[in-house]
């Protein structure tokens, strides 16, 4: 799920806490107390995807230097590399034939007997990696959990007793895991007895889906 544009999602909350002070008299208890839970959340939200944001910029980032850094080197290789001689064109005029040198004679030698894997790399050899590069990098930006707003909410109130400071821990403690067999054995000798799980197998099937949908 893509998220919103950040200043306008907090825009939208904010108005909603102020009309919210304007009319609060007008709302029973239950009712202020579900629309107070549910603005808490959001502005929750929008700090937390604040914060998953910042290591996958600086890993964009150095992965841009290194890509920078290759392109370069191939490049630098790429001119460096001899062009194939070429023999000129007769042109009808009859020359003495000269006996070469001893030193252009070990040039000549030396042309011949380098091997075909020396050639100028080809210019789809020479961006190859730079595609490689930005799929890495495109999978390191997606390959994190997300939720919706109404999940996030719901798991934090159903799965973490209300503990935004838990479902925050756990979410990045599986998104440091490296395959779906360690996130689902995280999850059940640490996350399903402590918080009861086997209780709320609906909400906390949800949950594992979105995870199975992490490692997919």
């Amino acid at each position: 799920m893509q998220s919103q544009d950040p200043s306008l999602s907090r825009k939208s909350s904010e108005q909603k806490l102020a009309e919210l002070a304007l009319n609060i008299g007008e709302l029973s208890d239950a009712e202020a107390a579900q629309q107070l839970l549910e603005l808490s959340g959001e502005f929750r939200y929008y700090s937390l995807e604040a914060e998953i944001a910042v290591p996958f910029k600086k890993a964009a980032a150095d992965l841009k230097v290194k890509l920078d850094a290759k392109l370069k080197a191939l490049k630098e290789e790429a001119i460096a590399t001899p062009a194939s001689a070429v023999e000129p064109e007769p042109t009808g005029v009859i020359t003495e034939e000269v006996e070469p040198s001893e030193e252009e004679a070990s040039t000549e030698s030396a042309l011949e007997e380098t091997p075909e894997s020396e050639e100028a790399p080809t210019q789809q050899e020479i961006f190859a990696p730079a595609a490689e590069k930005k799929s890495l990098n495109d999978r390191l930006a997606g390959n994190v959990l997300k939720f919706g707003l109404n999940d996030r909410i719901g798991f934090v109130n159903d799965l973490f007793n209300g503990s935004q400071e838990d479902f925050n821990r756990t979410v990045s403690q599986l998104n440091t895991l490296g395959s779906l067999s360690e996130a689902m054995e995280f999850i059940e000798t640490q996350i399903s007895g402590e918080y009861g799980w086997d209780q709320k197998e609906e909400m906390a099937a949800r949950f594992i889906a979105a995870v199975e949908q992490k490692f997919n």
